[in-house]
């Protein structure tokens, strides 16, 4: 019976990623973006097994790309573009995600965050535009589909 459930569950999980990513490229675009792939990556990180987790999971998405990109667009258009660099920014932009009290989540999306604007922002110029935009709409989308699903698992329950 836990298998059938298990497998059940991530059949489920397949789906909400698949139709989420689908949804949140094509809004992304919709909205401008240069770098729509952005959205959906927002989708399969924040999407988890309860709407309670996912919201969690998309605050800290949300803290640590606004503070990534802040960090790393103050800094950047100042410095090369190199390995050491690229280190001083990650440990300044973690510490201060530290110091600002956030927890290892935030921390990570920061610095994932920090790479990423440190590079492409170079060579498309909004690039941390596109991340806050497209990381908001895959955030909003996660928790869209959520909402639907557990309105339906309710509805379901209700009925039988």
């Amino acid at each position: 019976m836990k298998n059938s459930t298990t497998n059940e569950n991530d059949s489920i999980l397949i789906w909400k990623l698949a139709i989420g990513s689908a949804l949140s490229w094509e809004l992304a675009q919709l909205l401008g973006s240069k770098h729509p792939y952005l959205a959906p990556l927002s989708v399969i990180l924040c999407l988890q097994s309860t709407l309670d987790k996912s919201v969690r999971i998309s605050i800290k998405r949300i803290i640590g790309t606004v503070i990534g990109i802040l960090v790393t667009v103050l800094i950047a258009s100042h410095i090369k573009i190199n390995s050491l660099n690229l280190g001083l920014l990650i440990l300044l932009g973690s510490f201060i995600t530290k110091w600002l009290k956030f927890d290892k989540m935030v921390i990570h999306h920061a610095a994932i965050t920090m790479l990423f604007v440190f590079v492409f922002e170079h060579q498309t110029k909004h690039y941390a535009l596109d991340r806050m935009r497209d990381t908001i709409v895959g955030v909003v989308v996660t928790i869209l589909i959520q909402l639907v699903w557990f309105r339906i698992i309710k509805r379901n329950k209700a009925i039988q």
